[in-house]
């Protein structure tokens, strides 16, 4: 796919109507539009006991498995550490029960990123990039069910990844001109 056709599909994607209001709109027109982020959603009890688990499972194995110094010091992160991360389902804390994922709610989810990031920045940002901009979550918004089947059970065990680090594209993957076969 070329610049243009990708620019083509983004564009007819894209909504061209905004039917709900903005928080972050009506507080840069001076609105404070409180009624649209309160009252907070509270989980409810299972999926409060699920991710209080997976935080205990998650604040254990950093404890004990995880050392800062060595991941800075080597540049990268161990293999038993990725390792221990897959088995604790952490690559799959937003992908759906249903695809082999935990089903984590987005709270859970960022303080899970808060505890991992608090030992390891380098942990954090991986567990985050693989689930925010690497496969699991587009599939899941926009994947076919057929997609859903075939990637999410593979992400919920695998590093996923979005290349984003070709010279002169910065943050623009429009730009991206490599290819993965």
């Amino acid at each position: 796919m070329d610049e243009r056709t990708a620019r083509k599909v983004a564009e007819e994607a894209r909504d061209t109507e905004w039917r709900l209001p903005s928080f972050g709109k009506q507080l840069f027109l001076g609105d404070l539009r409180l009624d649209l982020v309160h009252p907070h959603p509270r989980p409810d009890d299972l999926s409060r006991r699920r991710g209080e688990e997976f935080l205990e499972r998650l604040r254990e194995f950093c404890a004990a498995k995880v050392d800062p110094a060595v991941i800075e010091r080597e540049a990268r992160i161990p293999d038993e550490v990725v390792q221990g991360l897959r088995d604790i389902g952490a690559f799959g804390m937003k992908i759906p029960e249903r695809y082999g994922g935990l089903g984590l709610s987005q709270l859970y989810y960022g303080r899970a990123l808060m505890v991992a990031g608090s030992v390891s920045p380098a942990i954090g940002a991986l567990l985050s990039a693989h689930q925010s901009i690497g496969v699991p979550q587009p599939v899941k918004l926009f994947g076919t069910d057929e997609q859903k089947e075939t990637w999410l059970p593979r992400c919920a065990r695998q590093v996923s990844a979005f290349l984003l680090t070709e010279p002169d594209v910065g943050s623009d993957p429009a730009r991206l001109r490599s290819t993965a076969v």
